[in-house]
């Protein structure tokens, strides 16, 4: 018996350490300091995977904590600073129990089931009263003092804080599984939309496409499996993936005759 639960702590300590592992970092640059948070990449793919997507847009740069509750929360991520506003889609809600609101944890801020966007917040203390409806995608792990300097700030009757906190700059710091940047080569530019992903991923080559070239496309999920490779032919190609039935984040790579490659991250 003893034998058994000493494999079993094994088995489970492999495991955490595996989701602990090259998990992407990201630095926010605000006006009142510096901190650092771990994404959970494996744990909540689609919505650490999400919030890098937009990182590395450089979304963030410029936008407030629009909210700061004392010894609860402060939030931000609005680009009207509101409250109100997003990046101009949702994403679906994503649970995991080991993703949980404790203490220093980044919570996808919501107004219902699937209705997540850009607006985050940081719990300044243990509130796990809000799971499951909050998805947790993140932690911070350096500088906590910095999160809990802006929990204190002063604020109006509607929580907003008198003298503006900017995220001057939001940047990967630290690639994970999703960390992975999104090239685009000169010579060779395609839009992939919409993103996330429904049913059907439209591939467009403007104005670039030769019916003389060759092109290729791989997609890949976060664990490196390819799941769809075929070539391609024509100018706007519409590549159905309903069946997949998958959600998470996967990477798009399409390589021309001449090995040009571009690496995309899309949203299902």
């Amino acid at each position: 018996m003893k034998k058994l639960l000493f494999y079993c702590f094994i088995l489970f300590f492999s495991f955490t350490t595996n989701i602990s592992k090259a998990q992407t970092e990201v630095t926010f640059y605000t006006s009142m300091g510096n901190f650092v948070a771990r994404m959970y990449d494996t744990l909540q793919p689609i919505t650490a995977g999400n919030f890098i997507t937009l990182v590395n847009a450089k979304f963030y740069d410029g936008i407030i904590f629009h909210r700061v509750v004392h010894n609860f929360v402060i939030q931000g991520g609005d680009p009207t600073g509101t409250g109100n506003g997003g990046p101009g889609y949702t994403i679906p809600d994503e649970f995991d129990p080991l993703a949980s609101n404790v203490q220093q944890a980044l919570g996808m801020a919501n107004a219902g089931p699937n209705t997540g966007g850009s607006q985050f917040y940081i719990n300044l203390v243990n509130n796990v009263f809000l799971d499951p409806n909050y998805p947790v995608f993140g932690i911070v792990i350096s500088n906590f003092s910095v999160v809990q300097s802006i929990g204190q700030v002063a604020t109006n009757s509607a929580d907003r804080p008198i003298t503006d906190v900017v995220m001057d700059s939001v940047r990967v710091t630290l690639a994970g599984p999703l960390g992975m940047r999104e090239t685009n080569l000169p010579a060779f530019q395609v839009d992939i939309f919409p993103n996330p992903i429904v049913d059907k991923m439209n591939i467009d080559f403007g104005q670039q496409f030769s019916k003389d070239n060759e092109y290729k496309i791989k997609i890949s999920n976060i664990l490196g499996d390819i799941v769809y490779t075929n070539s391609l032919d024509q100018k706007v190609t519409s590549i159905d993936i309903s069946a997949w039935g998958h959600q998470g984040i996967y990477f798009v790579q399409i390589i021309d005759k001449h090995n040009n490659v571009l690496n995309k991250k899309i949203v299902l």
